[in-house]
C-alpha cells in the first residue's frame, strides 16, 4: 500500500514529532486564548521554509555559537497586580536553554531578566545544574554555570543598557522565553489585553536587546505563547486575526496587545517553556546527547524553584510548581515523552531512527 508519505530526513522527522508534542493544547479550560496554537505554529513555520521549528532552532544556534561563546537568554512577565515575582512560565524555559547552552555547546548563558523576575529564574538556573556567578568569575570557571542580571533600564537609558550589554558579552544569538514585548505603539499588554504599565510601574525596555541584535546580524529565537511575547512580531498578522485582544485591547491605545518585535526563529507552544525545552531537546539529538535536556526530577526542581521564589502560575494566580495550569506531574510526563522522542530516534528505532541509519 502507498501511503503517500513525503521523503524527508531522520532529523526532521524527529523534529515534526518533537514540535507535535509542544503544541498540544492542554491548558486550563474556559480560556479565551484556548485553541490559537496550531495557527499560530503554522504561520510560524512558513517564516522558516516549512521545516521544523525546533530543528531549525537548534541547527541555527550550533551554527552560530561555539565553545567558549556567550548567548544571552531573556524571560519576565513580572508585573502588578498580576505576577508581582514574575511567572512560573518562563524560568524554567530560560533554565533548560541555559543548561543545553552550557552542557551541550559549552558557551556561556548570560540570563536577562525583568526585575521582579529575578529571584526566580535565578532559582530555577540553580536548579538545572547551573551555578550563578558574575562575569569574571564565569570566565575563569572550570564548572557550569551562567551569569545573571536584572534588565532595569527605561526609556533612553534602555537603549544604553543593550548596547552597553552587547557590547560587553558579544554573544553570538538571544533567545526570550516568555518575556513581555511592545505591541506597534510600543506599549506591553497582559494577555488579558491590559496594559503592563497600568499600576503606573515601567517595564525595562528590553525590546532593545533584540533591536540591537538585529543591527549587528545575531540570531534572535522568541519563545511563545500567546503574542505578547518577544518575537511575535515575525507572525503578528495571524495573531491578530485568531488571538483575543491581540488587535483592539483593552487600554486606552486600542492597538492590540500582539508585540510587534520580530525574531529570527519564533517557536510559538502552548507553553513557553515547551518551545524552550523543544530547542534544549533538539540541541540534544544534533549532538547526540539527550542529557543536555532536563530530566523529569530536574524539571520538578524547576518548576519548585520559581515557585519557592514567588512567581505564580499565570492561570491559576498562586505561587505553585505548575505552568499554565499544569501541575509539575504532567511537565513531568511531558519532558519524559520528549526525552523519550529524542532517545528513540537516537537509538535507530522507530521511524526517525531508521531515516537517520539510511
Amino acid at each position: 500500500m502507498d501511503w503517500n508519505i513525503p521523503k524527508i530526513t531522520g532529523e526532521e522527522a524527529t523534529g515534526w514529532n518533537v514540535d507535535r508534542l509542544v503544541t498540544v493544547e492542554i491548558k486550563t479550560g474556559g480560556r479565551p486564548g484556548r485553541c490559537i496554537i496550531f495557527p499560530l505554529y503554522e504561520a510560524a513555520v512558513k517564516t522558516v521554509g516549512n521545516r521544523p521549528i525546533s530543528l531549525v532552532a537548534a541547527e541555527r544556534l550550533i551554527e552560530q555559537v561555539k565553545e567558549g561563546d556567550a548567548v544571552v537568554l531573556m524571560t519576565g512577565m513580572g508585573a502588578l497586580p498580576f505576577m508581582p515575582r514574575g511567572e512560573t512560565d518562563g524560568p524554567s524555559g530560560v533554565a533548560s536553554l541555559a543548561r543545553a547552552v552550557s552542557f551541550g555547546l559549552k558557551a556561556l548563558p548570560i540570563v536577562l531578566t525583568a526585575p521582579r523576575d529575578f529571584n526566580a529564574v535565578c532559582g530555577a538556573v540553580r536548579a538545572a545544574g547551573l551555578g550563578i556567578l558574575d562575569y569574571d568569575e564565569a570566565r575563569a570557571t572550570t564548572t557550569r554555570c551562567a551569569v545573571a542580571m536584572p534588565f532595569t533600564a527605561v526609556g533612553e537609558e534602555a537603549k544604553k543598557f543593550a548596547k552597553d550589554t552587547m557590547d560587553k558579552f558579544s554573544p553570538k544569538a538571544v533567545a526570550a522565553v516568555e518575556m513581555f514585548g511592545p505591541n506597534k505603539k510600543g506599549i506591553k499588554h497582559f494577555g488579558t489585553g491590559l496594559p503592563v504599565e497600568g499600576s503606573g510601574e515601567k517595564f525595562p525596555g528590553v525590546e532593545h536587546i533584540f533591536h540591537e541584535a538585529e543591527s549587528r546580524g545575531i540570531l534572535t529565537i522568541g519563545c511563545l505563547d500567546v503574542g505578547n511575547e518577544m518575537g511575535a512580531g515575525a507572525i503578528e498578522e495571524t495573531i491578530r486575526k485568531v488571538v483575543p485582544y491581540a488587535d483592539v485591547c483593552r487600554c486606552p491605545c486600542k492597538s492590540g496587545f500582539a508585540c510587534a518585535v520580530k525574531a529570527d526563529v519564533t517557536f510559538p507552544a502552548s507553553v513557553s517553556n515547551w518551545a524552550a525545552y523543544a530547542i534544549s531537546a533538539m540541541l540534544g539529538y544534533l549532538l547526540k546527547k539527550p542529557e543536555v535536556l532536563q530530566d523529569v526530577e530536574t524539571e520538578k526542581r524547576m518548576l519548585e524553584a520559581a515557585a519557592m521564589a514567588g512567581s505564580n502560575d499565570g492561570c491559576l494566580g498562586a505561587s505553585v510548581a505548575a505552568a499554565d495550569g499544569i501541575y509539575w506531574e504532567t511537565q513531568q510526563c511531558f519532558v519524559r515523552i520528549l526525552r523519550n522522542i529524542i532517545e528513540s530516534a537516537l537509538s535507530g528505532f522507530g521511524i526517525a531512527g531508521q531515516l537517520e541509519k539510511k
